[in-house]
């Protein structure tokens, strides 16, 4: 069956990781690596969908309901089945990981103070009426 992984999860959280460990048959969609603004991030998920690509991940904070919501609207409509992936990681973690990241496309630890409140301020925790399957990732997946 296809199927679209939307991850929620602060920066720093693992995300990143959980794709290349958990996930790694699953086309994954970054905004740190490919279009940084949602509106040319969106039309190439939708054109992955249209080309049929079975598995996609998509491999951003998606803090809100709204965002989470339009990208399982079009999957429903092209007849995927859609599970977020919450990685519910404390916050100092996340600042102590991005701190010890030697590269990163788009996140310093100079800039990850403003990052992580913005996600903060915006978060809305995901529940199960949004998606098939909602799985929350409470230990910190290694990275």
């Amino acid at each position: 069956m296809n199927e679209v992984v939307i991850l929620v999860g602060r920066q720093g959280s693992g995300k990143t990781h959980y794709c290349r460990t958990v996930l790694p048959e699953h086309v994954r969609l970054s905004q740190d690596e490919g279009p940084r603004d949602f509106e040319r991030l969106f039309r190439r998920y939708q054109k992955l969908l249209e080309d049929g690509v079975e598995k996609v991940v998509i491999d951003r904070t998606n803090p809100t309901r709204q965002r989470r919501q339009l990208f399982a609207d079009a999957a429903r409509a092209r007849g995927y089945r859609v599970r977020i992936v919450h990685l519910d990681v404390p916050g100092e973690l996340c600042r102590q990981r991005i701190r010890n990241r030697q590269t990163h496309p788009t996140l310093t630890a100079e800039t990850m103070h403003e990052a992580i409140a913005r996600y903060d301020s915006q978060f809305e925790a995901p529940c199960a009426q949004e998606c098939d399957e909602l799985v929350v990732v409470r230990e910190p997946p290694a990275v």
